[in-house]
């Protein structure tokens, strides 16, 4: 089998964006979630052990914090920036292998239901719905060796005058 590279990697773009979206808005969410709860519970913990310590130390540990607030608040922004911007190309790399199997499935049968030639579906190794391809590729030959036959039986009718023109209608049928 043939090596196919791929040209383009968003063949399918509503598909892929869709994906891409919701994968990035569940993994931002579960990361600002988790980051969070673990921050303010650890901040607390720490700034009532310095305040049952003592009050004064209480007052300046707020003080930090507010600081160290303002500081980490920039710090993660460029993080979660960085973070969206790479799942996201990381999502359409691996939503590729869903969108390609797709658009090429989708493609062929479109030609299939024009009567157009096609070629059978050709997947790549890492792509997904290899069984669905294998299917509609028995399908199509199944079809072709039906039409063949039918073809046959019609050139054959064709030579009788009373059944003639009923074999002419069914040909233009299955061009």
């Amino acid at each position: 089998m043939a090596k196919y590279r791929r040209k383009n990697y968003l063949v399918n773009k509503p598909l892929q964006l869709a994906f891409t979206g919701l994968a990035i808005w569940i993994l931002l969410l579960g990361v600002m979630l988790a980051g969070t709860v673990t921050y303010f519970i650890t901040i607390n913990t720490i700034v009532d052990r310095m305040t049952a310590v003592d009050p004064k130390f209480g007052i300046a540990a707020y003080e930090l914090v507010r600081q160290v607030n303002s500081v980490l608040g920039k710090r993660i922004i460029i993080m979660m920036a960085s973070l969206v911007v790479l799942a996201g190309i990381l999502e359409v790399l691996y939503m590729h292998r869903i969108a390609g199997p797709i658009y090429r499935i989708e493609k062929t049968l479109h030609l299939l239901s024009e009567g157009k030639p096609f070629q059978p579906i050709r997947l790549r190794n890492k792509d997904f719905f290899k069984g669905l391809a294998e299917a509609i590729n028995n399908v199509m030959v199944y079809q072709q060796k039906k039409d063949e036959k039918v073809k046959e039986l019609l050139q054959l009718a064709s030579r009788y005058p009373e059944l003639k023109d009923k074999s002419q209608e069914l040909q233009q049928l299955l061009q």
